[in-house]
């Protein structure tokens, strides 16, 4: 199953999608890495669309949205695939 999200309006300042390091289980006792560390060494990795943009990931990866901090609405259509 694949997930996606389509990005119909992106204010400035709106947050952006967030994808979690998949590794992290197998990673228990790694030091946590600095806010200035490379982005693949990061535990996050933040995606800002632009408007007309369709984000795919696979459906078992964690992600999140934070809250939007915009005045504006942030307006967007998730989804899931599958095929048989």
């Amino acid at each position: 199953m694949i997930s996606g999200t389509t990005y119909v309006a992106m204010p400035e300042g709106t947050s952006a999608l967030k994808l979690e390091d998949p590794r992290l289980p197998m990673m228990m006792l790694a030091p946590v890495p600095l806010k200035t560390a490379p982005q693949e060494l990061q535990r996050f990795v933040s995606v800002k669309p632009a408007v007309g943009e369709v984000l795919l990931w696979e459906s078992w990866l964690r992600h999140e949205v934070p809250m939007n901090m915009s005045e504006e609405e942030r307006i967007s259509v998730s989804f899931n695939y599958g095929w048989a």
